[in-house]
């Protein structure tokens, strides 16, 4: 009976440490060291504006990031870096004789791909590197080793998912290289159909780069001898890629567009849908975002629209670039964002 009771006892004190042990677990290990406050939340239509954001007369290269929340722009050697919901305004630093051949922001988050240049009397470098604004930090990628002095940088195309990116360099000669670098920070030339390469872009899901060849006015994909083929289209453009790998090809007259092809290229060319602009576009003018919807802009009227809702949205000023959720343009030296709805 003394054995029993003693057992029972020990079984308790057992149970008593472990609900403490779980106890203190729940209430300050795991715990968030934030107060956590629940309230109604009422939506509501009308979001906070911006502040008033200045963009400089001499300012190049401007180009937001993916959610609106950033802006960037070249001010004369200087890379400038503006949060559009505060102002706050930060150069990213370089170091002497280096500068930017080419930046572009990443799809989905506050970062940005950097192609630096350092010139020297004897030779001139190429470098890869990224640059985080939320943490403010900056590091390198990768050097390309196989850039001649005359090089720069003429587009980056980043797969997320993947962790692939694509740089696309001008030599001497018109020669376009591209260069692949993963996760890794290996890099290797791509083997391409084409001295001279127009637009490129990156499959999301899979390790392939879609590029144009503009000697021949065709365009190939990179695990792909033949070019991608579209019955009657003689002279096609690549406008661009969505999130479910569909590829946009623009049957294309003196740099306009009429009609847009659009399918996985494992589909085939019968396989295609078809867009009918129902006029002339300049390919320059047509954007395709993550989503498949493809915006078409008119400079002339301050109109974006969405080709197949046939909404339209009104824009102050000059037209800059698009972004998730919206468009971006420059009125008497302010950015302005019109929003989607």
């Amino acid at each position: 009976m003394k054995i029993f009771v003693r057992i029972l006892i020990w079984i308790m004190i057992s149970l008593t440490l472990q609900c403490a042990g779980l106890f203190y677990a729940n209430k300050y290990l795991f715990a968030s060291s934030t107060d956590i406050k629940t309230k109604k939340v009422v939506k509501s239509d009308n979001k906070k504006p911006d502040i008033k954001i200045n963009i400089p007369d001499n300012a190049k290269n401007t180009n937001i990031s993916f959610d609106g929340k950033f802006v960037a722009y070249y001010d004369g050697d200087v890379l400038k870096v503006v949060n559009t919901l505060t102002g706050e305004e930060k150069s990213v630093e370089f170091e002497g004789g280096v500068k930017v051949s080419f930046y572009k922001w990443l799809s989905d988050r506050n970062r940005m791909l950097i192609a630096e240049k350092e010139s020297s009397n004897e030779e001139s470098n190429l470098k890869l590197a990224y640059y985080d604004v939320d943490k403010g930090l900056k590091e390198d990628i990768k050097d390309l080793d196989w850039a001649d002095k005359k090089s720069e940088v003429e587009d980056i195309q980043a797969s997320p998912l993947t962790n692939i990116i694509y740089v696309k360099v001008a030599n001497s000669g018109k020669r376009s290289s591209i260069y692949w670098v993963n996760i890794m920070k290996e890099m290797k030339k791509v083997e391409t159909r084409s001295y001279q390469i127009g637009s490129i872009r990156v499959l999301p899901h899979e390790d392939k780069l879609v590029y144009e060849d503009l000697t021949h006015s065709r365009i190939y994909m990179t695990d792909k001898d033949e070019p991608l083929d579209i019955s009657g289209v003689s002279n096609p453009s690549l406008l661009g890629v969505d999130d479910n790998d569909n590829v946009y090809i623009g049957e294309t007259n003196s740099d306009k567009v009429t009609k847009i092809f659009y399918g996985t290229v494992k589909e085939g060319r019968n396989e295609l849908q078809t867009i009918d602009l129902g006029s002339a576009v300049d390919k320059n003018n047509i954007y395709i975002t993550g989503e498949g919807k493809v915006y078409v802009n008119d400079s002339l009227k301050g109109v974006v629209k969405e080709f197949s809702s046939g909404k339209q949205y009104n824009y102050a000023g000059t037209f800059v670039q698009m972004y998730n959720g919206g468009v971006i343009s420059i009125s008497d030296g302010k950015l302005v964002k019109t929003l989607f709805n």
